[in-house]
């Protein structure tokens, strides 16, 4: 349940690089929210994710050297949307308490991953994390009540078509090469963290979360 002041950590997917108009509507979206939640931004590895794994498949780096120069990757991702703010609200930070003093500031994290996730270093190093586990296992250092994912897709259905709007992590598990990295079933079993997914082109989708309106979102719950 979210309620007044509790926070919501969102991530925005990679695929928003070409929906600049979106990004901007999302950004504006958040900021007429902050009286119901406080969100902190998780950029998506977007195209500069995509280079690293090219790049390790033309050059021939480990998967060690892959996960940090991705997790990076996000950081670039990050600048780019920071880049998108016509408020001023949003601001970049780097660890927990850098993220919850810009909170306590009224303001809007976007927080980038690669000092934090380095220095803890729990996640496994592979493509099976991306920037869905990242933005999980951030909001469960947070203490987040809730983590939402921007993503590309409109809707979710079972074997007869129906339209899903709720389902189990172990139903998730299921489909979550297509939805989700393989990672993220498996760290939802641990930290229990609730995860909404929504269409990232219909950002007003956001309002209706927030508030706990029926519309067309996916809950995933324990």
């Amino acid at each position: 349940m979210l309620v007044m002041g509790k926070l919501v950590v969102l991530k925005l997917s990679g695929h928003l690089i070409n929906y600049k108009e979106v990004i901007k509507e999302t950004l504006r979206e958040l900021r007429s929210l902050t009286n119901i939640a406080k969100f902190v931004v998780i950029p998506g590895g977007s195209v500069f994710a995509d280079f690293v794994r090219e790049l390790q498949g033309r050059v021939g780096f480990n998967d060690d050297v892959a996960h940090w120069l991705a997790i990076k990757a996000m950081e670039m991702y990050g600048t780019y949307i920071l880049s998108l703010d016509e408020s001023g609200l949003f601001v970049e930070t780097y660890n927990l308490l850098e993220t919850y003093n810009a909170l306590d500031n009224g303001k809007i994290p976007i927080l980038m991953p690669y000092k934090i996730v380095r220095t803890v270093n729990e996640l496994p190093h592979s493509w099976d994390v991306t920037s869905d586990s990242i933005a999980v296992y951030i909001a469960s250092l947070l203490k987040a009540n809730t983590v939402i994912l921007a993503k590309p897709l409109d809707s979710i259905l079972d074997v007869r078509s129906n339209l899903i709007k709720r389902m189990t992590i172990t139903e998730l598990h299921k489909l979550s090469k297509d939805i989700i990295d393989p990672y993220t079933p498996e760290l939802l079993y641990r930290v229990k963290t609730p995860l909404i997914i929504y269409n990232m082109l219909k950002p007003h989708l956001l309002r209706h979360i927030v508030n706990e309106e029926p519309e067309d979102y996916i809950i995933i719950t324990s």
